[in-house]
């Protein structure tokens, strides 16, 4: 494990490629001295508001009468949907199959091995644009760990957090990281659609950093101490907080600080749910809001979700993975654990992204992974996994 303070990024997009590759480099460097290898590869989540989520269909037709569907049938559907108009500056992500229908019957999950003249794919494209890939490809490489794949956010979260019944029956996932908020719905085992807000954990403290005219690392010490963003729920005491100049400090009621934070925890809450009743699933949601990410640890997030959705609201701890170190069972690492865990299940498609880049099963497509060096890097706007 290394973790170290993000630097260089903001709103999860590189905004400068040295101070994101020092961050990376000091991670990896203490990942490497923990587990005794060297020159790791990586599997690199990927957030930010440039990642565009477009359904699209395809068809293919067998050149025999009513042969059997194989790999490579799915393989030309894969080659037929991908977009052909995309401009130079967005490229393809991934391909995730939404649903597979044979001579017209809908609803085919695994279409191998059955007969048919005709496959039709529905499928979800991720699209991301190609400065922010590029960027973050070059601030990991340049700390000489060879990029295996880049992984949507939305999808390395849902590997390490949903449970299979959650995934079945329809769930919102809100991960609140440090400077952008994934919104991603699943249904029927599959990532239906998935969106990335602009704001995370990063702009309570900033928040915090105005209102009391103090030092950012002041106000982030002030958040986890002392935060709720449910103010009732806090008593009247004074907090003393360090300020600018001279370093004088001042005095300030607990509720006024919880306060700014409930304003931004429920403006974020709110998008979430505009975002959710846009994608065109307002009550298609039984398994409910699992919250996860940095910011969903403040304490009261779950209360305010359930009165912003009104739904069943967990919150959500990364899984899956036995041995976790001490420290990572928390929903900080969310995007850690689970782009560790897609590496693992679907090792074909991080060899091969644009020709494999999907599943049959809606659960994985690859087989588990078997030695090599697990280690995680954490920041605040931008996580990583190295395997």
């Amino acid at each position: 494990v290394g973790i170290s303070s993000s630097q260089g990024v903001r709103k999860g997009v590189v905004v400068n490629i040295q101070e994101a590759q020092d961050s990376v480099s000091e991670s990896v460097d203490e990942a490497i001295r923990s587990s005794g290898v060297s020159s790791p590869g990586a599997h690199v989540s990927i957030t930010g508001d440039h990642l565009r989520m477009s359904v699209r269909r395809a068809s293919v037709r067998s050149p025999y009468y009513n042969a059997p569907i194989t790999s490579d049938a799915i393989d030309r559907s894969i080659q037929a949907i991908k977009p052909s108009d995309l401009p130079p500056e967005q490229q393809l992500l991934h391909i995730v199959p939404l649903s597979y229908a044979v001579d017209g019957l809908k609803g085919v999950r695994n279409p191998i091995g059955m007969h048919a003249l005709r496959l039709d794919l529905e499928a979800l494209c991720v699209v991301g644009g190609s400065a922010p890939v590029q960027n973050l490809s070059r601030a990991v490489a340049g700390s000489k760990v060879a990029v295996r794949s880049l992984v949507a956010s939305s999808l390395a979260v849902g590997e390490s957090i949903l449970t299979r019944d959650e995934k079945e029956m329809g769930v919102v996932l809100v991960e609140i990281g440090g400077g952008a908020t994934t919104v991603s719905v699943y249904q029927q085992g599959r990532l239906c659609n998935a969106v990335v807000l602009p704001v995370g954990g990063y702009q309570f403290t900033t928040d915090l950093s105005v209102a009391l005219n103090s030092p950012f690392d002041i106000a982030e010490e002030v958040k986890l101490r002392f935060g709720h963003v449910i103010p009732e729920e806090v008593g009247g005491e004074q907090v003393e907080v360090e300020a600018f100049g001279d370093r004088r400090t001042v005095k300030v009621e607990r509720r006024e600080v919880c306060r700014y934070l409930h304003d931004r925890a429920e403006e974020i809450l709110r998008l979430a749910a505009l975002k959710v009743s846009d994608f065109g699933f307002p009550a298609m949601v039984p398994a409910g809001i699992v919250l996860t990410g940095g910011g969903a640890n403040l304490p009261g997030m779950e209360k305010l979700a359930r009165r912003i959705f009104n739904k069943p609201v967990r919150l959500g701890f990364p899984g899956g993975l036995e041995g976790l170190p001490d420290g990572l069972e928390d929903p900080s690492y969310a995007a850690s654990v689970g782009t560790l865990l897609w590496g693992i299940r679907n090792s074909e498609v991080a060899r091969e992204p644009l020709k494999r880049t999907y599943r049959t099963d809606g659960v994985t497509n690859g087989h588990a992974s078997s030695g090599g060096l697990m280690g995680w890097l954490k920041g605040r706007g931008a996580r990583h996994a190295l395997r």
